[in-house]
């Protein structure tokens, strides 16, 4: 179910900050939140990418401390919204049943995953809905689980982490993108 934006505007008013919510962790799950975060800052051309955005963002991430995939889409976000902080206001809240209406209508394959992540307009209006793992996470681990029979056809990237960061920054390009042509956005903004 895509979500409304009344109901996006809610969780996101509720949501995080990414220092408050690793803060907010288990002490013994905060390092590896602290670690992705150390590993990613962004380089150059991916800096350069961000200094074209032009239109204002909300991005809420429903997460647990306690996941790995977590820290590192979480870090990797965190990253992108220091880049541009003037545009993209990234919160987070936890996977708890404060927010059962969200985690409920958001299944995937009819199952609770997290992360699950929510790019949205200036205005909470949605764009788009990104769950579970990226598709590097997922092709890393279907040569391991699968072995030969693995459909993976693509060589392993040659930094993990890096690539994650890379695939979350093309999804907040594509929504920046979006945003760029929204012909509603474009009438509200005279561009």
């Amino acid at each position: 179910m895509f979500m409304n934006a009344d109901t996006l505007q809610d969780a996101f008013a509720h949501g995080m900050s990414y220092e408050s919510f690793v803060a907010a962790g288990d002490p013994g799950h905060q390092a590896q939140w602290h670690q992705r975060h150390d590993a990613l800052a962004l380089e150059s051309d991916q800096v350069e990418i961000t200094q074209g955005f032009t239109r204002a963002m909300k991005i809420l991430c429903l997460t647990g401390q306690w996941c790995g995939d977590c820290a590192l889409q979480g870090a990797a976000l965190q990253r992108i919204a220091e880049a541009k902080p003037d545009l993209i206001e990234l919160r987070f809240i936890p996977r708890s049943d404060d927010f059962a209406e969200l985690i409920v209508a958001n299944r995937i394959n009819e199952g609770y995953r997290v992360p699950m992540t929510w790019l949205m307009a200036e205005d909470f209006h949605p764009c788009a809905r990104f769950g579970d793992r990226t598709l590097s996470r997922y092709r890393s681990m279907a040569r391991k689980a699968l072995g030969d029979a693995a459909p993976v056809l693509a060589e392993a990237p040659a930094d993990p982490v890096r690539e994650v960061l890379h695939e979350m920054l093309d999804e907040v390009e594509r929504v920046q993108l979006l945003l760029r042509l929204s012909p509603r956005l474009r009438e509200r903004h005279g561009d």
